[in-house]
């Protein structure tokens, strides 16, 4: 949630800054301070400028979802500001305030409601899908569709309705997020790997993951093009995560494994 609220703040800061207002809050929040942040925006509530009042009500709701211990009663609150904001307009605070609400829906009630976000996310999806508030549900929406939605569904029809959502992401993190949901999903449910090995290429070279992520991508790459009768692939593969993970504990046995594809046929 804190990755989260950090760059959903990022996007906003600019444009706070551009008007004057509101700049110190986003920055509060980015800088860990939800206290300060919500001293900053409950200052210009009932803003004569609408467009600086609702972007506070947006900010106190994210800064309540943030500010530590999180109640019941904060989560209501937000809920509330949220609500009242994505009914009332398609600005950037009203897409933000329908993605929270879907993010209040998976992770802050006392009992998540799992279809309730997927109905926020999706809202907002056939809506605004080329805002960056869109582009963010998809990864969360695509792990909703694998592992909390229609469970009575085989795995593999349940990645299908996942998979699906690549016809909207039109950000690399967007395209990222979706393409890795479903090749860690194709591992969890034991389902035939090299179903992974297309979805684990985009991903690599979308390059929206973190070191550690990759490393991993790295040698499931190789692996299943090895299993796949890809030795070019997997060595190419093989030779990268070599490259790039000296130190890695996995090093000596991707050494081996590569010694052995590269070793002459009798």
């Amino acid at each position: 949630m804190r990755t989260a609220i950090i760059m959903l703040a990022g996007l906003l800061l600019a444009a706070s800054a551009a008007a004057g207002e509101l700049a110190a809050g986003w920055q509060a929040l980015t800088d860990y301070h939800a206290v300060q942040a919500l001293e900053v925006f409950d200052r210009h509530l009932s803003d004569a400028d609408p467009a600086v009042a609702r972007e506070a009500r947006f900010g106190r709701g994210v800064a309540l979802l943030d500010r530590q211990p999180v109640t019941s009663g904060q989560v209501e609150e937000a809920r509330q500001l949220f609500t009242a904001l994505a009914d009332s307009g398609t600005d950037d605070p009203a897409q933000g305030a329908r993605f929270f609400l879907g993010r209040i829906a998976q992770h802050h009630l006392a009992q998540p409601d799992e279809a309730e976000a997927a109905r926020q996310f999706r809202q907002l999806i056939a809506a605004h899908e080329a805002s960056v508030w869109a582009q963010s549900a998809l990864g969360r929406l695509a792990l909703l569709e694998i592992y909390a939605l229609n469970l009575a569904a085989p795995p593999s029809e349940r990645l299908a309705n996942a998979e699906k959502l690549l016809a909207h992401a039109r950000t690399p993190a967007a395209q990222s997020d979706v393409h890795y949901a479903i090749a860690d999903a194709i591992f969890f449910n034991r389902l035939p790997v090299t179903g992974a090995l297309p979805h684990l290429l985009a991903v690599e070279k979308l390059g929206w993951i973190d070191w550690t992520a990759r490393a991993d991508v790295l040698v499931q790459i190789a692996e299943l093009s090895r299993l796949a009768g890809d030795r070019k692939q997997a060595a190419r593969f093989y030779r990268t995560f070599l490259e790039e993970n000296p130190r890695d504990l996995r090093h000596y046995i991707v050494t081996e494994r590569l010694a052995q594809m590269e070793k002459p046929a009798p």
